[in-house]
């Protein structure tokens, strides 16, 4: 089916019938050839998509089966004061623009306040990729000439014509767009300088070595291994390099690559802001690096504290990324392994061995403020004001507090109980600051200091507030500034929306997901909802969410679970509910289905940051 369908349908009166009113239909041909018939329904809050195929058992055979769904909302309000030639006059909306050959693609573009590009690309799958970077769209159409070959046009919220072209070097055939650069090197870390607008990354590559170090006396001795025949495998050993990355061209820049000495690892990199006297906030962005020696278990282990900075120069001819270089500002050895560095109120924090220092940046050298004593093993350290967040590998998490004006690094608080962390970032409220921890036995857990409660023991002990399990080793947080752009201003139970943070998370599973706190009447409509979808909509292969999301550990402890945290997954499965189900479940806990709606559509809107 190469042709398509359009009918736009509205309806100015109230109706009372509880069915949904269906504004506009689409039926599409996409695929292959245009082998895969798509029916589209645009409802009010919503467009839902059919797939059409074949069955023989019925007269006209064929059924739909719905396999997706979107939470838009009409971008644009007609009124039958609009109508002002004949007011029987039907006015038709056409949200769902069809395109056949855009950048390669074809597929249907959904206007609205909440716009996306439906493609269905040659590997069969139906992909959904919202596009938030210019707000609400009322008007979308194909455009090809010379001046834009495959493009198109648009119109904004500012009724402002947009003539745009889809990046070709993007493939959209995925769950994000996405673009695969190749480097022929592992990738170990990578950071963002904030005012060269430039990566700094560090690679390894593995080599195998004939060398290797062992303990004579007091000291080690290389040794080379010479004696094997040619058969024998000789072990890899990782060269790491550190190296500068640009956004614009995604490549490595020219001449700004620096390789570290044979056998000394990177374990942390970030970059960090540290007091300097050149600039007007005292403050200046460094790249900041902590090593490894990496010998043999009979050697003592050593490490090294990097600190680098990125220097405009007047680039090459015919080279214009050769413009930043790397200087060195500090590198020597410590007295036992960097693995965990961050930066508080403009000083260097490192966990080195079994302490945590505390560094003041002085004539290109770091000179020791204070310290404190740890568990077991240091592997992150975050930082927010005077605040310290520390992770152990074995012993959970620690709160440090840094007073600049005594020098005084002191313990606020800490989690008793032992827990194998993975990964620790912040969760942010407005004024309320969490503690967000994964664990080994792949759960996520949420920690808070409040010294007032009686069993957190006047503050020595972090209260858990909620838990959840995720089924994934989560190994990395980042946190990103809720997207209020689109949110209306006069909603009261999103107050406080722009000074909320969504924590994003990625697993060693290959998923990204996202933790987003919610206002309390959002959440408890949430949950009622949440409830009753345990009990009315059957489980995948029988398994029970409720069962499955419950705090799991390996060793037993005495504490209660908490939950607290609403299962996203399985709420989003209401969208794919008939309406008949809707209507009933919205009626059980006490609600409409608009609002339902409407909560989900507020949380994505929040959380369309790509």
């Amino acid at each position: 089916m190469k042709g398509f369908i359009a009918l736009a349908i509205d309806n100015y009166e109230t109706q009372k019938t509880t069915e949904p009113v269906v504004k506009e239909i689409l039926l599409v041909g996409l695929g292959h050839n245009g082998n895969r018939p798509l029916l589209f329904l645009r409802l009010d809050n919503e467009v839902i998509v059919y797939q059409v195929y074949s069955y023989a058992h019925v007269s006209l055979n064929l059924r739909f089966s719905k396999i997706g769904t979107l939470l838009v909302k009409d971008c644009t309000k007609i009124t039958p004061d609009d109508i002002v030639n004949d007011p029987d006059e039907e006015v038709r909306i056409n949200q769902l623009r069809y395109f056949n050959n855009i950048s390669g693609y074809s597929g249907v573009f959904v206007c609205g306040n909440n716009p996306h590009w439906v493609f269905l690309t040659g590997r069969g799958e139906l992909r959904m990729h919202p596009m938030n970077i210019d707000g609400p769209i009322s008007c979308f159409a194909a455009f090809h000439n010379v001046n834009c070959p495959q493009g198109f046009l648009y119109f904004n919220k500012k009724n402002e014509l947009r003539i745009c072209v889809l990046p070709t070097h993007l493939s959209y055939d995925a769950a994000w767009p996405v673009r695969k650069v190749p480097l022929r090197c592992t990738v170990h870390f990578v950071t963002y300088h904030l005012e060269s607008k430039t990566y700094c990354i560090v690679t390894s590559v593995a080599e195998p070595t004939k060398e290797y170090y062992k303990f004579n006396g007091e000291d080690k001795e290389l040794s080379v291994e010479d004696s094997k025949d040619d058969r024998f495998m000789f072990p890899l050993c990782e060269k790491f390099s550190v190296s500068l990355f640009s956004p614009v061209s995604w490549e490595i820049i020219p001449n700004t690559k620096m390789d570290l000495d044979d056998w000394e690892h990177v374990t942390c990199l970030k970059n960090v802001s540290l007091a300097y006297e050149g600039t007007r906030s005292g403050l200046k962005g460094y790249i900041s690096l902590g090593t490894n020696y990496n010998y043999s278990e009979d050697i003592t282990s050593r490490g090294r504290i990097w600190l680098f900075d990125i220097i405009d120069v007047v680039p090459e001819p015919g080279q214009p990324l050769t413009k930043n270089r790397i200087k060195m500002v500090y590198n020597k050895d410590q007295k036992g392994p960097i693995t965990a560095i961050t930066h508080v109120v403009g000083f260097l924090v490192s966990a080195v061995g079994q302490k945590i220092y505390i560094w003041q940046l002085k004539d290109n050298d770091l000179v020791g403020v204070a310290f404190i004593d740890t568990q077991v093993y240091i592997h992150q350290l975050l930082s927010i004001k005077s605040l310290i967040l520390v992770a152990d590998v074995y012993k959970s998490i620690v709160l440090l507090r840094f007073q600049e004006e005594y020098r005084t690094l002191s313990l606020v608080s800490r989690d008793f109980r032992p827990t194998e962390v993975f990964a620790v970032d912040f969760l942010i409220d407005n004024s309320t600051l969490g503690f967000l921890v994964s664990d080994r036995d792949k759960n996520l857990i949420l920690y808070m200091y409040q010294p007032l409660a009686l069993e957190s023991f006047g503050g020595q002990k972090l209260l858990r507030k909620a838990d959840f399990h995720l089924g994934q080793h989560v190994n990395s947080f980042f946190r990103i500034k809720c997207r209020t752009s689109e949110i209306d201003r006069e909603k009261k139970h999103l107050a406080g929306a722009d000074k909320r943070h969504v924590t994003m998370f990625a697993t060693l599973d290959g998923a990204i997901g996202y933790q987003l706190p919610l206002p309390e009447k959002t959440y408890r409509r949430l949950l009622m909802l949440q409830n009753l979808l345990v009990t009315c909509v059957p489980h995948t292969a029988g398994l029970n969410p409720r069962g499955y999301r419950m705090y799991k550990s390996a060793v037993k402890t005495l504490g209660n679970q908490v939950r607290g945290v609403i299962d996203g997954e399985l709420v989003w499965h209401f969208l794919a509910l008939s309406m008949t189900q809707r209507t009933e479940i919205a009626r059980k806990i006490g609600t409409k289905v608009d609002e339902l709606l409407e909560d989900m559509f507020d949380i994505e809107m929040l959380t369309a940051n790509f």
